[in-house]
This record gives C-alpha cells, sequence and structure tokens, in this order.
C-alpha cells in the first residue's frame, strides 16, 4: 500500500509539473477537462490559473474588478519626422496579368498620421458580464463578418495590413480576384486553404491571440498581412488619417493596453502619449481608469528614427 501511494503522489507531481511548465513557456491553450491520475483538487488549482493566464490577464474570475460604467477612447496616431524609403519592390512572379507590381510598403504615413496601427486591451475581461460587455457587442458576438468587414484581397494584395477580431466572431476571407489564392493563417486555430476566384471561404478562431499572427498565401508569396483574435472587444486598427476609436471601454478599472505595428519591435521603447513621454514594456502600457460616460482623447506620437532603425 506504500508504494502505490508513492506511484500516485509520484504521477501527481508529473502532472502538476507539466501545467506548470507549460504556464512557463506562456502556452494559450486551455487545459483538458480530465487528466487521469492527478489529484482533482491541486490540478482544478493549476487549471484555472492556466485558463485565466490564456485569457490575457493573470486574475482569476474572483479577482476580476467590477466596472462602474462605460466610457469612450478616441485619438490619433501620428509619426514625428519621416520614414526613410527603404521598401523593395516585389517580383511578381505569377499572374502577372492580374497582380500589382509595386514595393512593399510596411509603414504607411498619410499627412502624418500612421494607418495600420493596433491598439488592444491587455487585461482580464468577464465575457457575458453586463458591466464588462456592452449590449452593443453582445449583439454583434457570433455574427459573421462579411461583405464590407471581411478579410478580402485584390490584385494579389491584402486590403488590410492588420485584421482585428474576436473570438466569437466568424470570419469571411475574400478572393476578389480572377485568379486562385491560398489562405495560410499561422495563429493557434491555423488553417491552409484554398480560395478559388471570385470566391470566399470562412475562419473560426476557438482561442485569443497574445499578438498577431502571419497570413500569407503560398501561390503569391510576396503577399502577407497579419490578423488578431482577442475575448475582449476594446480594440482598434487605425484609418488612414492615424485616427482610432474604441467605444463602450469598462470604467473605473485598470485599463492595460498594449501598442502593435508590424515594423516596430516587441520588445521595450518609447511613445509619447498626450505629450507626456511613456515607456512601453513588451509593447504594453497602462490608461487610468475611465470615468462613466467620459470621451478621452489620447495623441500617440512615435519618432520616425524607430521606423527607420527597424528598416
Amino acid at each position: 500500500m506504500k508504494s502505490m501511494t508513492m506511484i500516485r503522489t509520484a504521477k501527481n507531481a508529473t502532472v502538476l509539473s507539466l501545467l506548470l511548465l507549460a504556464l512557463a513557456v506562456g502556452c494559450t491553450r486551455s487545459v483538458p477537462d480530465r487528466i487521469s491520475g492527478g489529484s482533482t483538487a491541486d490540478i482544478t488549482v493549476v487549471a484555472d490559473a492556466f485558463v485565466a493566464d490564456a485569457a490575457g490577464g493573470a486574475a482569476t474570475a474572483a479577482q476580476i474588478p467590477e466596472p462602474t460604467g462605460f466610457g469612450t477612447i478616441t485619438g490619433k496616431i501620428t509619426v514625428k519626422g519621416s520614414v526613410e524609403d527603404k521598401f523593395t519592390a516585389y517580383n511578381v512572379t505569377k499572374d502577372a496579368n492580374v497582380c500589382f507590381q509595386g514595393k512593399d510598403i510596411k509603414v504607411v504615413v498619410n499627412n502624418g498620421g500612421l494607418q495600420w496601427g493596433l491598439l488592444y486591451y491587455d487585461g482580464p475581461f468577464a465575457s457575458g458580464d453586463d458591466k464588462w460587455e456592452h449590449v452593443e457587442y453582445k449583439e454583434a458576438a457570433g455574427k459573421n463578418l462579411d461583405g464590407d468587414l471581411a478579410f478580402d484581397q485584390k490584385a494579389c494584395i491584402f486590403l488590410s495590413r492588420i485584421y482585428a477580431m474576436r473570438t466569437n466572431q466568424v470570419l469571411e476571407i475574400k478572393n476578389s480576384d480572377t485568379v486562385g489564392h491560398n489562405a495560410n493563417l499561422a495563429g493557434l486555430t491555423s488553417m491552409n486553404q484554398q480560395i478559388g476566384p471570385n470566391a470566399s471561404i470562412t475562419y473560426k478562431p476557438a482561442y485569443q491571440e497574445s499578438k498577431p499572427f502571419t497570413v500569407d498565401c503560398k501561390a503569391h508569396p510576396w503577399m502577407s498581412s497579419y490578423i488578431i483574435v482577442r475575448d475582449a472587444p476594446f480594440f482598434a486598427v487605425t484609418g488612414e488619417d492615424g485616427s482610432f476609436q474604441i467605444s463602450n471601454v469598462p470604467a473605473g478599472v485598470p485599463l492595460p493596453f498594449k501598442f502593435w505595428h508590424e515594423v516596430l519591435p516587441s520588445g521595450a521603447f518609447e511613445i509619447t502619449i498626450n505629450g507626456t513621454g511613456v515607456k512601453l514594456s513588451r509593447s504594453k502600457f497602462n490608461l487610468d481608469p475611465l470615468e462613466p460616460g467620459e470621451q478621452r482623447e489620447l495623441n500617440i506620437e512615435i519618432d520616425a528614427s524607430l521606423f527607420n532603425n527597424a528598416l
């Protein structure tokens, strides 16, 4: 009996060690419903922490703060200085009668405004909770992102350099060309599927992502883009003039956000928010809690040298 107890204890330790190792390396997949041979109580504690970490915040449900209402964040991201032209022309090797021949321009600045910049909330989120999820987001949950909201490609170019969606949405991936394409999505919910001329497919993610993942076309290797999938709907991609708006953000709670652009490093760098220098660590910065009904404006400025050094 003593030897059997020692074997069972060793098995429990092994299971817990594997789970803790998964936490240490930042895996974001959920824990299986049943793990044989382990202590149910111990495994539940570790599993709860594991799922909470995968949701983008280390807090468990009991630790999530309670919002006091909703507010709106609007603003603009601008670039100080000139971004150097280091972009190279890509080589169209097939379908030249359809595919656009040009440069792979990764940094788009219009009159100082940065296009295709991504801002997204990176804290705990209680899905379905009326205090966290505004009715407008609930009504949009589960609806297909199609038509004008689809992820499209034309002239062998992805029309969105970065596309943001929620885990509870279904994305239409369109091919508006007269030649076939291949959608290769490298996310946790990966997909590699052919799309015929003037056709479309759908993508339904099962997991949220901690950062954007790449999308490319194996048929036309110069094509590249990014998609990010989040549980919480508090994100925005900047428009042509660098402006953005994030509506119905929970008020009265801390607001950790991340800023992402495909050229900038994911490490530490500095931006200016409303005239004050802010150092980002792993792309993250913190905003003070909103007041209920507050309309907060953020003017974010990025020095062009950050792009020039990265290109």
